[in-house]
């Protein structure tokens, strides 16, 4: 026979015929549940309360829990057929019990981690960030660009009909970051110098532990390929490359020759490969699916939400179910970079913020980025509302902990590229 309560840390049933008392940390609805328990409606207090067990035949027969007949209001005399033999009884509880611990111990790591955050909340630094504005520190813009200015064009010229319009020299980004408090950032080849890298290598040699680089594939014809990437990797220090489906020959995908060689080539470097899918994840997510699933060990990046915008037609729900499918690859993150890109509406873009949420919901925090797209984004919000008013006003709105946002603004990306920025440049 079998008594059953509610404790500090969850149920507790006592057998009633042996003496012995089983702890158990289920939550409510497994207690319902599996013990045929219904919880005191009242808040939960240290003190055990009693709580009503249900008879067998109004719950599941095969672990149904009994009261002692002189429990019962009126008990029976004739033996009860139904009723499970004490030991029985205690195997069906202690079973229930393991299943319940196992199925705590896969909560996954991004709820744990936001009920630390929550717990934590009255520590001195999550009250520093909420009275300073939800403050954040080692901010790491995850996408961002440099080229030349037209003073220093003679040296690093533009690729022909790619001149810039907008200022975006390494000078101007760095005033910029001083400004927004950000302490690295993730350069990516910009289009106005096509393959020719030499100013990314530069700044990065000027600024060594403060930029680190992603260098842009060259899947032409004749063109760099495997042999130009293993040199920008191995001998100038990029730590990505990104994929560009539009500077492909017309007609060849991703997933062609020279395509699956420096996917695979990359991912053998430790290098990740970005993916920029500017008309459509769409029209690619096949390709990058494809690749995922033949090389595992190379990681991914999604660009800009994927160009993605909030869904109004179904076309829109299609791609936004897509990228989100891509969480069932443990090598795949994304970028919540460029929200000007996918929203319908001016800074703080608000219709942008629920995709945030669905993408930690989906991916974990440790697998979002956040990025700038400078120096786009100063045309448009400018860069210090990027990167520190806009994420403020974000996780003002959002259901996630602090702790979780100090993985998407710089903890995701010190991991991804471990080693990249100096230790020293992160001190707040």
């Amino acid at each position: 026979m079998a008594h059953v309560s509610w404790g500090d840390c969850g149920l507790r049933a006592r057998c009633f015929s042996h003496g012995i008392q089983i702890p158990f940390t289920s939550n409510l609805a497994s207690a319902n549940r599996c013990y045929g328990a219904e919880p005191p409606r009242s808040s939960f207090r240290s003190t055990h309360r009693p709580l009503k067990v249900i008879n067998a035949a109004n719950h599941h027969r095969h672990h149904s829990v009994h009261p002692p007949p002189q429990f019962r209001r009126n008990p029976v005399s004739v033996k009860d057929s139904r009723r499970p033999h004490p030991i029985r009884a205690f195997l069906a509880l202690s079973a229930a019990a393991v299943v319940a611990f196992l199925q705590r111990k896969q909560i996954p790591q991004r709820m744990r981690s936001r009920n630390i955050g929550r717990q934590e909340e009255s520590s001195p630094k999550v009250m520093a960030m909420k009275e300073g504005g939800l403050e954040f520190t080692r901010k790491i813009d995850i996408h961002l660009h440099v080229w030349a200015s037209p003073e220093e064009a003679n040296e690093f010229s533009y690729f022909p009909g790619q001149e810039p319009t907008l200022p975006g020299s390494v000078d101007d980004l760095l005033e910029s970051m001083e400004d927004a408090g950000v302490a690295g950032a993730l350069i990516t080849q910009p289009i106005n110098h096509r393959f020719d890298h030499s100013y990314v290598s530069r700044a990065m040699k000027q600024y060594p532990g403060k930029f680190v680089g992603c260098a842009l594939a060259d899947p032409t014809v004749g063109g760099g390929g495997v042999v130009k990437l293993e040199r920008l990797i191995v001998e100038e220090g990029y730590r990505a490359v990104r994929f560009n489906p539009y500077l492909w020959p017309a007609g060849e995908k991703m997933t062609n020759e020279v395509g699956r060689a420096m996917f695979a080539r990359a991912g053998e470097l430790g290098a990740a490969v970005g993916f920029m899918c500017f008309k459509g994840l769409l029209l690619h997510i096949d390709e990058i699916e494809e690749l995922c699933m033949e090389f595992p060990a190379t990681k991914v990046m999604i660009d800009h939400f994927g160009f993605c915008k909030p869904a109004q037609s179904k076309e829109e729900e299609e791609a936004w179910r897509r990228l989100l499918s891509l969480a069932r690859f443990p090598q795949v993150y994304v970028k919540t970079s460029a929200f000007f890109r996918v929203s319908r509406e001016s800074f703080p873009y608000k219709d942008t913020w629920p995709l945030v949420q669905q993408l930690v919901e989906t991916f974990g925090a440790n697998r979002v980025l956040w990025g700038s797209d400078f120096p786009f984004i100063a045309a448009e919000c400018g860069y210090s509302n990027a990167c520190r008013e806009l994420p403020s006003l974000v996780a003002s709105n959002l259901s996630l902990s602090p702790e979780e946002w100090e993985w998407i603004l710089g903890g995701t990306a010190l991991q991804l590229f471990a080693g990249a920025w100096q230790e020293s440049i992160l001190a707040v």
